[in-house]
Formats: structure tokens, sequence, C-alpha cells
């Protein structure tokens, strides 16, 4: 399919450095950067207000059903800013010498935090629940019900919460050869359950399709070596597409997902090929995109 870029942030409101986070919410878009700010934008990415809730380099961005907006830095806090689109309120979760460097909210509005010790904290009404050490610094999670699956270079793990432990008892139920990031993708359950899970390749290049099933022990379903030319940094899924994107601009839509063969159905380079793509959100329609760069700009990609 042809895909175009449909609107561009203008030069006077891009961020001035990376931008490292992009999430669509309740028809708005929020993008992080480096320079430390939080950007609120229209659907159609007209710049609605801009928060500072950190004075450095913004790791990740989460946000929960009510609008609240978690922001994690390299300064070791956490923050949340409980109304970005009409309020300037912010407060500090955490602070610590650690890098955080990834978070998550599940279904329950429940926040992981993931830093670069390999301790993943699960926060409930924003108050540290449990803390669980997988051992390897935690560049990218996902949570699923009792499911916790993160990754960094070379293993996704995926590790089990015991259901009614006070202590926050865990295993590790299997580990699979990858890179970061990770995303739940595929067809979903009423109860918000995924059939699949996706990561990349060791080398950073190809997908691995991961079928979401403990009682099959996460087996892979497919592997597409060589899916992009350049290192690919980002991913998205709405229903049955998946986005992949990174270094070069190069931002393409696969289908297929729950196959076991995937179909690159389209692509484009965003921007410039100097230019690497930190991050991807699907907007309201699954065919639409918004990509936040190593350039500042805010970019919206519409898939025919």
């Amino acid at each position: 399919m042809p895909a175009t870029v449909e609107k561009v942030s203008s030069d006077s409101d891009k961020h001035s450095s990376d931008i490292t986070a992009v999430l669509y919410h309740n028809d708005h878009v929020f993008s992080a950067g480096g320079d430390g700010k939080v950007k609120v934008w229209s659907k159609d990415l007209r710049l609605l207000k801009e928060l500072t809730p950190h004075e450095a380099y913004i790791y990740a961005m989460a946000i929960d059903s009510k609008g609240q907006l978690y922001t994690s830095s390299c300064d070791g806090t956490i923050k949340c800013l409980t109304d970005p689109v009409s309020s300037d309120d912010c407060k500090e979760l955490l602070k610590c010498n650690d890098e955080i460097e990834c978070l998550f909210v599940d279904r329950k509005d429940n926040l992981y935090s993931g830093d670069d010790k390999g301790i993943i904290t699960m926060w409930i009404d924003q108050r540290i629940k449990y803390k669980f050490n997988v051992v390897e610094q935690v560049r990218s999670m996902a949570i699923q019900n009792n499911i916790i699956y993160s990754i960094r270079d070379n293993d996704l793990t995926v590790t089990e919460i015991i259901e009614g432990s006070a202590s926050g008892r865990f295993m590790t139920k299997a580990s699979i050869p990858g890179k970061c990031p990770v995303k739940l993708c595929g067809s979903c359950t009423e109860d918000g359950v995924y059939s699949n899970v996706a990561i990349l390749t060791r080398d950073g290049l190809g997908i691995t399709m991961i079928k979401n099933s403990r009682k099959d022990q996460y087996p892979v379903i497919w592997t597409k070596e060589h899916a992009h030319n350049m290192i690919i940094t980002a991913m998205s899924a709405s229903d049955e597409y998946l986005y992949t994107a990174g270094y070069g601009g190069a931002l393409k839509q696969w289908s297929g997902i729950d196959t076991q063969e995937p179909k690159l159905t389209g692509e484009i380079v965003v921007g410039s090929d100097s230019v690497c793509i930190n991050s991807v959100t699907v907007g309201a329609e699954k065919s639409t995109v918004y990509v936040g760069g190593s350039d500042g700009n805010l970019q919206l990609v519409k898939f025919a």
C-alpha cells in the first residue's frame, strides 16, 4: 500500500532534540524528547501546549485510562502529569540513582517501571507494590495480566507473577533470543489478551513473532530476517497490522501477523534517510501512524 506524510510539526513547534516517545490517547498525541519536554498535540498535529517535567533526557512515557501521563528520565525520576491536556500539575513519584528506561501501564491502570539494574517495579495507586529482579537491564517491556515480557539486547524474558502471593513471588517461564523493543500484537480477546508478542532478531534487522501462549510455552511462529536494511528501533501494532521503523527514516507496515509468513503491505521513508525514527504509535485509525524522530519532528503518516 502507498503511504503518505500528511502533516509535519512546524520548525517553531518541534522538539529541540530527539523525540524519544510518542503516544496517542483520546484524540490527542503526546511527544517526549531529549529536551525534557512533553508536548501535547491535536490529532492533526496542532501544538496545544508544552510542559517540562524534566530538565534532562526523557526515556519513556506511559498513559493510563484516566489520561494520567507518566514519564521517566535520565535524571532518575518518574513524574506524573495528572491531566496534561488541561493542567500543568506534575508530581514526582520516585527519585533514585538508577536509569529508568521504560514504563508500561496495564489494563488495570497499574504502572510498571524498568531500570538499568534489571529491576521491574510494580506500582498500584502510584505507590510501589512489588519489585522483580529479572537480572538484565530492562530496555523495553509489556505486561498482560500476571505475565511480564522484558527485553534488552539478547533475550526476551517471560516472567509469571505468582497470583495470590503477598510478597510478589515470580517465576521465569521462557527465554527467547532477540532484541528490544517488545510489543503485544495480533488479534485480541475481549479480556485484552493478545495472540502474539513481537520482538526483533538479535542483529536488530529482523522481526520474530511469538505465540502468546503459556500452554504452548511461547513458541516462535515466524522470523522475518532482514525486514529492514538498517537497525529497527521502534514498533507499534493495531489489529492486523504491525509497524516497524528505525534508522534511515524507514517505516514499514506488515500484515499476516497471525499467519506463518508476514506480508509487507506498505513502506515509506519519513523525512530523510539521515533520520532515525525513535518512536511510532498508531492513531484513531489502524492505518494512521504518528512518528517521532531524531530531528525533533513529529509526523503524521497515513497508509492507503
